[in-house]
C-alpha cells in the first residue's frame, strides 16, 4: 500500500514532465561521476573510507573552514549539529538541556525544526526578512526568554542572511548561532561563506541541489573538539578515529579500544560513493554556480515587463560578484512572490507556469506552525508569523538550472508570453 501510495503522488507530481523543458531539477552526472562511481565498486570497499576522508578535505577547502564532516544527508546534518548542544565528551559546562529554547524561522524546511524536538528542546518560531527569507532580528527580539539558549537559522535558497545583524543579536544575547546553509552553498557574506560564522553549519547534497551526491550532507565547523564529537556522534559515539583516541584509551583500559563509545551517536556515516561523486561534483561546482546565475539572468530578461511578479533577491541578479570567495548569492531554486494587484492567485500562477511546462513547488514548507506535523509539538509562537503567512499564500518556486540551452531559452519565451497576457 505504502509503495502504491509514493508511486501514485510520483506520477501526480511528474504528470507534466514528459513534456516539460524545466523540472525542478535535472542529472548533473556525467562520465566523470560515472567513472567515480564505477572506481569504488571495483575497489570493493564500500562503507565511509578513504574516498570520505578526501571529500571531506576539498569540501573544507572550498568553503574555506578547518572541519568538515561529511553524513548521509542535509537531514541528518542538521540531527548531527543539534545533537552536539546536548552531547560532548569533553567540556560539559555549556551544554543544553531539554526544556531549553532554540529561537527558529516559521519559513523553514522540518528537518531544520524535528531534531530540537526530538531531542527535548524547545523551537520558538520567529518571522522572517522578506527581502533574504531569513530569520527577522525584530521578530526574534520577541521571541527571547530566560531558556533561550540558541538560534537555528536557514539561508534560504541562496539567500545569505544579513550575518552582522544576527551575530550582534546572537552576541548581545549570549546565544549560540547555528546555521541551515543547506540551500546556499557557494553564497558568501562580506567574502566568508556561509556557515562559517557562528558554532556549525549544515550542507545538503541531495538531487537537486548545488552539488549533489544523490544523498548526503555536511557539517562544517573551526572547533576542533566539536568536529571530533561529531565524528563520533556520526559513528554510533565511537571514539575510534578521533584524534585524541589514545588519551581516551588510557583512561578507559578495562575496555576493548575497539569498541570503546564516548558519546550517546548514531549511525549516519556516508557511502564511498557518495563521497566520490561529491569530489567530482565540487570540481564542477563553480561551473554549475555561473550556470544558475545565467538561467536566472535569463529568466529576468523574459519577465521584465510582468509587474505583478517578483523574483525574491532579484536584486542580486546584477548585484552580485561571481568569484569563488566573494558570490553574494547561489540560486538553487528561483523563488516568487505575487503582489497586491496580481491578476491571479497563487494556484492559478502555478497551473500557468505548469501548463507551460515549468514544473513549481511551494517555497519551502511555507509557515511550518500551520502543518499538521506540529500538532502535539511542543512549540512557541510569541510574535505575528506575518511575513510567513503571506510567502506561505502568495508565493511559490521554480526549478534553477545549471545551463540555458536554446529549448530552455524557448521555454522562458513562451512562459513569459503566456503570463503578459494575464
Amino acid at each position: 500500500n505504502w509503495s502504491k501510495s509514493w508511486l501514485m503522488q510520483t506520477s501526480r507530481d511528474m504528470q507534466f514532465k514528459g513534456n516539460s523543458m524545466l523540472p525542478m531539477a535535472k542529472d548533473s552526472f556525467g562520465d566523470q561521476e560515472k567513472a567515480a562511481i564505477q572506481r569504488v565498486v571495483d575497489s570493493g570497499f564500500y562503507t565511509m573510507g578513504r574516498e570520505v576522508q578526501k571529500f571531506e578535505e576539498a569540501f573544507a577547502e572550498w568553503v574555506g573552514a578547518k572541519n568538515a564532516i561529511m553524513v548521509n544527508s542535509g537531514s541528518s546534518a542538521n540531527l548531527l549539529l543539534v545533537t552536539s548542544l546536548l552531547y560532548r565528551s569533553q567540556d560539559k559546562t555549556k551544554l543544553l538541556k531539554p526544556g531549553d529554547e532554540v529561537i527558529v524561522p516559521a519559513l523553514s524546511w522540518p528537518t531544520t525544526v524535528w531534531p530540537i524536538v526530538q531531542l527535548g528542546l524547545v523551537p520558538v518560531f520567529a518571522d522572517v526578512d522578506p527581502e533574504t527569507l531569513a530569520l527577522c532580528p525584530k521578530s526574534m527580539q520577541g521571541c527571547l526568554s530566560e531558556k533561550t539558549k540558541a538560534v537555528f537559522l536557514i539561508h534560504v535558497l541562496g539567500h545569505s542572511a544579513k550575518m552582522d545583524e544576527m551575530l550582534h543579536f546572537c552576541e548581545e544575547n549570549e546565544l549560540l548561532l547555528l546555521e541551515d546553509s543547506c540551500e546556499s552553498l557557494g553564497s558568501h557574506y562580506q567574502k566568508k561563506h556561509v556557515g562559517r560564522f557562528g558554532y556549525g553549519g549544515t550542507f545538503s547534497h541531495f538531487f537537486s541541489h548545488h552539488l549533489s551526491t544523490i544523498e548526503g550532507g555536511t557539517v562544517i565547523t573551526d572547533d576542533d573538539e566539536l568536529a571530533e564529537d561529531l565524528r563520533s556522534l556520526r559513528s554510533h559515539g565511537w571514539a575510534r578515529g578521533r584524534k585524541d583516541f589514545q588519551e581516551i584509551e588510557k583512561k578507559h583500559k578495562e575496555i576493548d579500544p575497539r569498541f570503546l563509545f564516548v558519546v550517546p551517536g548514531y549511525n549516519l556515516k556516508p557511502t564511498e560513493i557518495q563521497a566520490a561523486v561529491g569530489q567530482v561534483q565540487l570540481e564542477r561546482l563553480d561551473s554549475f554556480l555561473s550556470g544558475r546565475d545565467t538561467f536566472v539572468s535569463s529568466l529576468d530578461s523574459n519577465f521584465s515587463e510582468i509587474d505583478w511578479l517578483e523574483i525574491i533577491g532579484g536584486k542580486n541578479i546584477t548585484n552580485k560578484e561571481n568569484s569563488r570567495r566573494a558570490r553574494r548569492h547561489s540560486w538553487m531554486y528561483v523563488p516568487f512572490l505575487l503582489k497586491e494587484k496580481s491578476p491571479v492567485d497563487v494556484e492559478e500562477a502555478k497551473k500557468i507556469f505548469e501548463k507551460n511546462g515549468v514544473e513549481t513547488r511551494p517555497i519551502i514548507a511555507g509557515n511550518l506552525t500551520r502543518h499538521p506535523a506540529i500538532d502535539g509539538v511542543h512549540f512557541k509562537q510569541p510574535v505575528s508569523l506575518y511575513n510567513s503567512e503571506h510567502i506561505m499564500d502568495r508565493g511559490f518556486m521554480m526549478g534553477c538550472q545549471t545551463r540555458v540551452s536554446s529549448e530552455t531559452e524557448e521555454t522562458l519565451k513562451k512562459l513569459a508570453l503566456e503570463l503578459k497576457k494575464i
